[in-house]
């Protein structure tokens, strides 16, 4: 029988990609940790994708939710804010709808997470015809030696040898596409920023305000493996502004997101950490 955490939610963002969904879908049902439950955090998507999560209900021993926002532009930070506000567990990881995981990925994280410390994940890189070809097969496997992979080393499981990797520091490759962290931390710093508007940088001011409270950043190298499926850039009007945002966070030394996920939360939680 599969095992479940009793404290890890996991939180996957998604827009318009049921082909991507799926195989995350089912490579989350091949862990050997169950999160407590899923929560699908959606931004916006149409009728398809409610189709696929609800179809894939009956193949989960634990709760999978579909947390939908409607479609109004790029509002990641809104949608991860709301399904986080819904998340059971004190232990948060999330991951975007391009990361396909190792079967190992939620244990893996069950025994990287610690008090004071968020963790940072990297990926491998599937290529356009890999991804076409993985999509059409519905085949959500992938190991150090699949075709189409880049930066395959990634998928190197080595948990031993953890320790004595450090990886990146400060915002360096600080992405929220596989990132974990405890939820009082997130509450804390007011979760994402919502002032943000379209892509960019706001994983980036997220892992600043962690940096500004006081916590420190841990990598998970050698362990969580996982895969990035290829698409195409998105938009990036908006980054010179959403750069500014980010630089006044570090300038200010801002704590806390001006509009995020305390809106959403129960008055006695939003007390309590004021």
């Amino acid at each position: 029988m599969t095992k479940i955490s009793q404290d890890i939610s996991l939180i996957i963002t998604t827009y318009n990609n049921p082909a991507f969904l799926e195989l995350i879908l089912k490579s989350i049902l091949s862990q050997r940790l169950m999160p407590l439950e899923v929560i699908i955090a959606d931004d916006g998507s149409t009728y398809e994708t409610r189709v696929l999560i609800d179809s894939y209900r009956k193949f989960f021993s634990v709760p999978l939710i579909h947390s939908w926002i409607p479609d109004e532009g790029f509002r990641v930070a809104k949608s991860r804010n709301k399904a986080i506000a819904r998340a059971k567990g004190n232990y948060i990881v999330i991951i975007d709808g391009d990361i396909v995981v190792n079967k190992y990925f939620i244990s893996d994280h069950n025994a990287l997470k610690k008090i004071g410390y968020f963790v940072t994940g990297s990926r491998a890189r599937l290529k356009e015809e890999a991804t076409i070809n993985h999509c059409q097969n519905k085949d959500e496997r992938f190991d150090l030696f699949s075709k189409g992979l880049t930066r395959r080393l990634v998928m190197l499981r080595i948990p031993y040898a953890h320790k004595f990797i450090k990886g990146h520091s400060g915002l360096k490759n600080a992405r929220s596409c596989h990132m974990a962290f405890w939820k009082d931390d997130f509450i804390n710093v007011n979760g994402f920023e919502e002032d943000f508007e379209g892509w960019g940088f706001e994983d980036s001011e997220f892992v600043q305000r962690l940096y500004n409270n006081g916590l420190k950043r841990k990598n998970a190298k050698l362990m969580a493996p996982a895969v990035h499926l290829y698409h195409k850039e998105s938009n990036t009007d908006n980054a010179i502004n959403n750069r500014r945002i980010l630089e006044e966070t570090i300038n200010s030394h801002k704590k806390k997101a001006t509009k995020g996920i305390l809106q959403y939360l129960d008055s006695s939680i939003t007390n309590a950490i004021k």
